[in-house]
């Protein structure tokens, strides 16, 4: 049987996979919070059509302003599903990246825990990170889809880690290079979650095998961030363009959104609303059952291994100590780390700390079943599948469906409206203002007498024509943000933002005919954090090939 599973484990991940992703395959839609998914695809496909790639300025965003969403919000899930729309449309699309979250997950928390613990363990590890209630809450009420993304990822991460520290491999640096790369720009806050527990687990992996691969595994790494720079760092250095405090106003205040021990262990109540101050949650912050009973199992059981068979499992240990950390980090006890650190206020909600608890857990329950022996492995594994599905399988579907849904109707009328000033606070830039209403469909003249003619407005471009009588000054329904170039008649003209919402405007001296455009072009940090990122690609495209010639030569 060993074999059969080790052999045929995908198709036994996929029937497993089929419980928790069966409502993605209903024709239509479904609700969830943070219902941008469409949009944030559509606009995506924009920039890749209008080849602004990187792609950072969205064009109907901010309430038809645009706003430069992609230059710092998580870019990876919208790349793949924007390439993804031109075959299955964006509906399709979008329940794409919900599902693939939970099946690639699953694939890389085996493949994980297999190196470390062996198939039974690792085929057990799979179905707790897949059915952690916290994954649901992910996909089906919360709707964080860069969330699952990173979620989804981060044990690869771990895994080629481990294989480079072990073996040195062209396949094992490449792929340290790009999950990693995958990961960094697939979510701002998993990286301060995961990143300090993934420097901690490659620093004990490079003391057990004697730091002999060290220089391998730190290319891999650089390049990693370097494929990533593109995102990473102009997220990071350019934060002073926006009102980046709307991130940490009072609703979002980390302050409002610890979690009690009740709501963590025994609280199995589900619910489809928000995280409230104190405990008016009406959605669930539950760590797991079985989760958390494995837990106590495995430590019992790592005690009894030190008392009885003078065993001391170190890996063991950190995940112990990794978990507990989690937890205690969504407790309101944990205050004064939170205030100490300030980083962490962007995270907003401690109980993102959940991400990290189900990690090391999934992985503390492989560890339980490899100290059995071998003949006990496959029944306790058994055993503890079958009671994870059935405490968790249900929690595995949204509040509502909607099954006549299109994308017509999706990216149209009163929902297109709803998209476009949806969390229009996030990325406002720091000289706009929150407007009331949606922006005019073209330039408006604001002092003088003229007209507007042919305006078009693209993801990086605008353009139209404008015919003024006298002195007179023409607002752009575009938000001003570093940079944007103005040119009439082919001349690049200064411009200004001194108006009522933060606008770009454009003042002629004098009456005539003029071809009025603007272009998005990047700032020097993006340039460079561009060029790192290309740099980067060709070294290690280099790399594989040098690892194949090498091969072919011995």
């Amino acid at each position: 049987m060993k074999k059969v599973l080790a052999k045929y484990w995908f198709v036994f991940t996929l029937l497993l996979l089929g419980l928790t992703l069966w409502p993605l395959f209903l024709p239509g839609y479904f609700s969830h919070h943070d219902d941008l998914q469409v949009m944030r695809i559509f606009e995506m496909r924009k920039c890749i059509e209008d080849l602004q790639i990187p792609c950072r300025w969205v064009p109907d965003m901010g309430y038809g302003n645009g706003y430069p969403l992609f230059n710092y919000y998580s870019v990876f899930p919208y790349y793949l599903a924007a390439i993804l729309s031109y075959i299955f449309g964006f509906l399709a699309s979008a329940k794409l990246l919900f599902a693939i979250p939970l099946f690639l997950g699953a694939i890389s928390m085996y493949l994980l825990a297999k190196e470390l613990f062996g198939v039974y363990p690792a085929i057990l590890a799979s179905v707790l990170y897949t059915f952690a209630p916290y994954r649901s809450l992910d996909t089906y009420v919360r709707g964080a889809v860069a969330e699952s993304f990173a979620m989804a990822t981060i044990p690869l991460v771990f895994y080629f880690a481990l294989k480079l520290t072990k073996l040195k491999s062209t396949k094992y640096l490449v792929g340290l290079s790009v999950s990693l790369a995958i990961f960094l720009v697939s979510h701002n806050i998993m990286i301060l979650l995961f990143f300090p527990v993934l420097l901690i687990f490659i620093l004990y992996q490079l003391v057990l095998e004697k730091w002999k691969n060290l220089s391998s595994l730190a290319l891999g790494l650089i390049l990693g961030i370097g494929l990533s720079s593109f995102f990473i760092f102009p997220a990071y250095f350019e934060k002073n363009l926006v009102q980046i405090d709307n991130l940490i106003r009072l609703d979002l205040n980390f302050r409002a959104h610890f979690v009690t021990v009740p709501q963590l262990l025994f609280d199995r109540s589900w619910g489809y609303g928000a995280s409230s101050p104190g405990t008016n949650d009406t959605i669930s912050f539950q760590i797991g059952w079985p989760h958390w009973w494995i837990v106590v199992a495995a430590f019992i059981m790592f005690l009894f291994s030190i008392i009885y068979k003078r065993k001391f499992n170190s890996l063991s240990l950190l995940l112990f100590m990794t978990f507990l950390f989690s937890i205690f980090m969504t407790h309101i006890k944990s205050a004064f780390i939170w205030e100490k650190i300030e980083v962490l206020k962007f995270t907003q909600f401690p109980w993102r700390f959940l991400s990290v608890a189900i990690f090391s857990s999934s992985l503390l329950g492989a560890y339980l079943v490899q100290n059995f022996k071998e003949v006990y492995k496959k029944y306790l594994s058994l055993i503890l599948i079958i009671l994870i599905i059935i405490l968790n399988w249900n929690y595995f579907k949204p509040k509502e469906f909607y099954p006549s849904m299109t994308d017509q109707e999706k990216l149209s009328g009163k929902l297109w409206e709803d998209q476009q000033k949806a969390a229009i606070l996030d990325y406002l830039p720091q000289t706009a203002v929150q407007p009331r209403e949606a922006a005019p469909d073209k330039p408006i003249v604001v002092s003088g007498k003229g007209e507007v003619l042919k305006f078009e407005n693209r993801s990086n471009k605008w353009q139209f024509q404008a015919k003024v009588e006298d002195k007179t000054s023409i607002e752009v329904p575009v938000f001003d943000f570093p940079i944007w170039e103005v040119k009439v008649n082919d001349q690049k003209m200064s411009f200004s933002n001194k108006n009522y919402l933060g606008r770009i405007s454009i003042n002629f001296e004098r009456g005539g005919d003029y071809f009025v455009s603007g272009k998005f072009v990047d700032t020097t940090i993006r340039k460079i954090s561009n060029v790192t990122s290309l740099v980067s690609l060709i070294i290690l495209i280099g790399v594989v090939f040098y690892g194949k010639s090498k091969k072919r030569f011995n």
